[in-house]
Parts: structure tokens; C-alpha cells; sequence
């Protein structure tokens, strides 16, 4: 893969976290449970993370592989905000302190990795 295509797929697997992590959350009319593991309604939002990187993945590579990463994408965006979820509901971290930005910081990270992962096993 050509570094402008490398670069491209960064930029929308970047551009599709922002969207889905974002707008597309704050659109979501239920209450998040995302530290209970198997929550159905958070699935919906992990669910938008796989298609998103599904869709932007068809642009580049074949779609067996794309399907693949969606999957993958999808169960990282899972055990990532679990993982978050549960830290601020175990060491009762208010929303909007320090603690909070920080343990998000890590979230945010921790996806980015999820994202180049993704992109360094399909360039």
C-alpha cells in the first residue's frame, strides 16, 4: 500500500472514530451502561465502531479482510470502554475531574492503538 493510501486510511479511521465516538453517541437516546460486560444497548455503539472501519476498509482492502477488522475493531471498542467503565465505577471517578480526563486520555489512546494495529497489519 502506497503511503498516501496508508495516510488516507489513517485519516478516515480517525475521521470514523470521531464520528461514531462522538456525534453518533450523543445521539443514542438510552442510558449507557458500558461497565456492565454484555449490555445490549452499548452494543449498538460498538456495533457503529465496527461497521464505520468496515465501510472505510472496503475503500482499501478485500472485503473478507474488511469484515475481519470490523469484527476486531468492534470487540476492542468493547473491552476498551468496559475496561474504562469500570475503572471510574470502581474508584468512584467524577465525571469531569482530573481522574476522569486522565482514565479518558487512556481510552483514546487505547483505541488509536486499536487503529494502528489495524492499519499496520493491512499496508
Amino acid at each position: 500500500m502506497s503511503t498516501v493510501a496508508v495516510s488516507s486510511l489513517f485519516f478516515l479511521i480517525l475521521l470514523k472514530h470521531c464520528i461514531v465516538d462522538l456525534w453518533m453517541q450523543s445521539l443514542l437516546t438510552y442510558q449507557q451502561k458500558k461497565f456492565v460486560y454484555a449490555s445490549l444497548s452499548t452494543q449498538i455503539h460498538y456495533l457503529q465502531h465496527g461497521i464505520g472501519t468496515l465501510l472505510v476498509l472496503l475503500f482499501f482492502i478485500p472485503w473478507p479482510l474488511a469484515i475481519l477488522f470490523g469484527i476486531f475493531d468492534h470487540l476492542a471498542h468493547w473491552h476498551i470502554d468496559f475496561l474504562k467503565s469500570s475503572t471510574q465505577r470502581k474508584f468512584n471517578i467524577a465525571q469531569h475531574s482530573k481522574g476522569y480526563w486522565f482514565l479518558s486520555s487512556i481510552d483514546q489512546g487505547l483505541h488509536y492503538l486499536t487503529y494502528y494495529i489495524i492499519i499496520l497489519l493491512v499496508s
